[in-house]
């Protein structure tokens, strides 16, 4: 099944600049649920360049290293899979749930 995606700058603490990638809701199609926040997006993916202040405070010199930082939200893949509109569920010790899967 086609979905769009969309990969676009975004804040995050610890990086500068910063990116996510996010895919149209597999839910609601886009138009706006629970799962996605009323957005019609899931937020897969969110990477950039680490902070100096980050690595500074790490021991590590900014002038002359950098590093790349990124986090994929791998417990978001089920959920667009198999239509798990609450995270906790995965995290959770329901074994009526788990046992789905």
């Amino acid at each position: 099944e086609d979905r769009k995606v969309r990969f676009r700058c975004d804040y995050f603490p610890f990086v500068e600049p910063g990116v996510e990638m996010a895919i149209e809701c597999l839910v609601c199609g886009g138009t706006g649920c629970r799962l996605c926040g009323n957005s019609g997006w899931i937020e897969v993916l969110g990477a950039g360049m680490t902070h100096p202040r980050v690595l500074e405070r790490s021991g590590i010199d900014p002038r002359e290293y950098t590093s790349f930082a990124f986090g994929m939200g791998i417990d978001r893949l089920p959920m667009l899979r198999y239509g798990i509109d609450d995270i906790r569920l995965l995290y959770g010790s329901d074994l009526r749930f788990l046992r789905q899967f």
